[in-house]
């Protein structure tokens, strides 16, 4: 069984209060983070831990059980962080990323590089999908934190605009004309493009790989619909029709409340932002 040192955190701070609300304000997280981490414990140890009411809550006998284990298990944890010192950030603790694959390639690799100058011990597992989903599988609280394009508000997330990106059509340096376009038809992005370009190609090849893109682009394929980032990690010549529609991407750093309260957290936090904004 995988149990989450936060979500056991959380509860023996929460089994010292008298309502959830008094616990989240202690705790400096949104009250609804609080509950569904306490749920998922619940969920994890397949008992109930807290009785609750209008009044408040109160520890079932259960409860009281698992709060002398919990609070064991903290004060050892915080006796193995005194002793290891400064040399040990992460501790054995492994810290999921989630991130588009392109979004990744230019911001991971200069995230571990600080990572590994700042705690040669840290551990990381780099998850790639949609942006969309990312954002999903974080709330669910199966990735720790994510670099997300254009995240979606939520009152259970906390969200950070690091950086802008511009999605437009490109094309080789050539001034010549093309009858297709490569896109991902899929993303909001590129219907947003297309329905403002007009008489555009009517021929469409559809990828979701934006490096697939930028090679067809340098074959001389046609016409792509690609991020500007994209186009400058592929490598390739090429220019953007600056009179033909864009699109803004938002740049974030997405992850829960509860999330960020330990050096290696707060560090890989840091470790991100300085990737993306540099």
């Amino acid at each position: 069984m995988k149990y989450r040192i936060s979500d056991i955190q959380n509860f023996v701070e929460t089994s010292s209060c008298t309502t959830i609300i008094q616990a989240a304000k202690k705790l400096e997280i949104s009250q609804p983070a609080l509950s569904e981490s306490l749920k998922r414990l619940e969920s994890d140890l397949r008992y109930v831990l807290f009785y609750r009411s209008r009044t408040g809550i109160q520890l079932t006998p259960s409860g009281k059980v698992f709060l002398r284990k919990a609070q064991s298990l903290m004060q050892s944890i915080q006796d193995l962080e005194v002793a290891t010192g400064d040399q040990s950030v992460f501790a054995g603790r492994m810290i999921t990323i989630g991130a588009h694959m392109t979004v990744a390639q230019y911001s991971i690799p200069a995230a571990i590089a600080h990572l590994k100058e700042k705690a040669p011990d840290y551990k990381i597992e780099i998850r790639h999908d949609l942006s969309r989903n990312i954002q999903a599988e974080i709330q669910r609280g199966n990735i720790d934190i994510g670099i997300v394009i254009n995240a979606t508000e939520v009152p259970d997330l906390i969200i950070q605009k690091l950086a802008v990106d511009t999605v437009g059509v490109w094309g080789p340096k050539s001034n010549e004309e093309f009858d297709t376009i490569i896109c991902n038809p899929n993303l909001f992005q590129t219907q947003s493009i297309l329905k403002k370009w007009s008489n555009k190609p009517q021929r469409i090849i559809t990828t979701d790989s934006l490096e697939l893109i930028c090679k067809m682009m340098d074959e001389k394929i046609g016409y792509g619909i690609v991020p500007e980032r994209a186009v400058k990690l592929s490598g390739f010549n090429l220019r953007q029709h600056t009179s033909l529609p864009t699109f803004k991407d938002s740049i974030c750093l997405v992850y829960r409340p509860e999330f960020g309260k330990t050096p290696a957290e707060k560090l890989t936090i840091e470790a991100l932002k300085l990737a993306v904004k540099s």
